[in-house]
């Protein structure tokens, strides 16, 4: 399957190196320095698209390049050749990367990418808050408040899911998708990432999820009214079933019931509010917002289900 950005929002060839560097930090791509290593040639090119939470770059430097960059501290890098060869160094670590292999690149990785003249690569970037969000609403549980992926490259695969969403996003016409449908595809891809790269997260059995239409189709809506008391009876009829149907359906795909998984991904919501909303003071309020009136016994679920008590979830922001 041929991986090529179709659909971009700034295309622009035949210009130097350097300008390809500048334009890529201009994006947030990260701080680095641009060592040419041959005279000015005006042959680089690159492609840049938003979308959703993504940023995505495809480009070339048009000759051999070394590019040193200190230290991403808020993003992940998913790193796709397409042509060409690039040596990338981190921690004392070295890949060698050639057309279809990949690599993630996860914070705090001080790097050193050599290009080749015909290399040409396509990079992902990705916010570190919106990898642990998708994380832990897919059902992984974070070891030690990061996530951090192998620094191992992977054979692209040549099909299955990972791939497929890969091809939609780069092949999305811009304004095709509603918000809502790019902060969807962005999960999903985000999802298939920790399918097919080795990371520290583990699968959380009370939280895992299922890709059954009906499923997807509660976890929608359930987002969709996150601060909303949601019944079973309503859940039953979004999905045109019995509650007994609904039952069977959670149980078989989920491994819980309808309320259980309605309050997983409450109790996710209430985690997004306290880690990144600096204006939140007060772990009740919250709490309270998401239908949560037992403070105990919420208390306990959250750490059993995020990891942490909601109070440490709220210092970790306001320190």
């Amino acid at each position: 399957m041929t991986i090529c950005l179709t659909a971009c929002d700034h295309e622009v060839s035949g210009i130097s190196a350097q300008s390809v560097s500048s334009f890529l930090m201009s994006k947030h791509f990260g701080e680095h320095e641009l060592i040419q290593k041959s005279s000015y040639l005006a042959q680089a090119g690159i492609k840049f698209k938003s979308f959703g939470e993504l940023s995505i770059s495809e480009h070339s430097f048009g000759c051999e390049v070394q590019m040193q960059t200190p230290m991403m501290s808020d993003i992940y890098h998913l790193q796709v050749m397409l042509e060409g060869e690039s040596l990338v160094q981190c921690h004392g670590k070295s890949e060698h990367l050639s057309a279809g292999d990949a690599l993630i690149v996860s914070p705090n990785s001080p790097l050193i990418s050599h290009y080749s003249a015909d290399c040409r690569k396509l990079i992902i970037r990705i916010p570190v808050n919106f990898m642990v969000q998708t994380a832990r609403e897919f059902g992984y549980r974070i070891s030690k408040d990061s996530i951090v992926f192998d620094f191992e490259k992977q054979p692209l695969p040549t099909s299955g899911s990972f791939i497929s969403l890969l091809n939609d996003i780069l092949q999305q016409p811009q304004g095709s998708l509603c918000e809502r449908g790019l902060m969807y595809y962005s999960k999903l891809l985000a999802n298939a990432i920790f399918g097919t790269f080795a990371s520290n997260v583990n699968p959380v059995n009370i939280a895992h999820t299922s890709q059954h239409r009906l499923v997807e189709r509660i976890r929608e809506h359930v987002l969709s009214h996150i601060t909303q008391d949601i019944s079973i009876d309503h859940l039953a009829e979004i999905c045109q079933i019995s509650r007994k149907s609904l039952y069977n359906l959670c149980d078989r795909e989920l491994g819980m019931t309808p309320s259980s998984y309605v309050r997983c991904l409450k109790l996710e919501g209430v985690h997004l509010e306290l880690s990144q909303n600096e204006r939140i003071r007060n772990v009740t309020e919250v709490a309270m917002k998401y239908g949560f009136t037992n403070l105990g016994r919420f208390s306990a679920q959250y750490r059993e289900h995020i990891g942490e008590l909601p109070s440490q979830t709220l210092r970790s922001i306001t320190c």
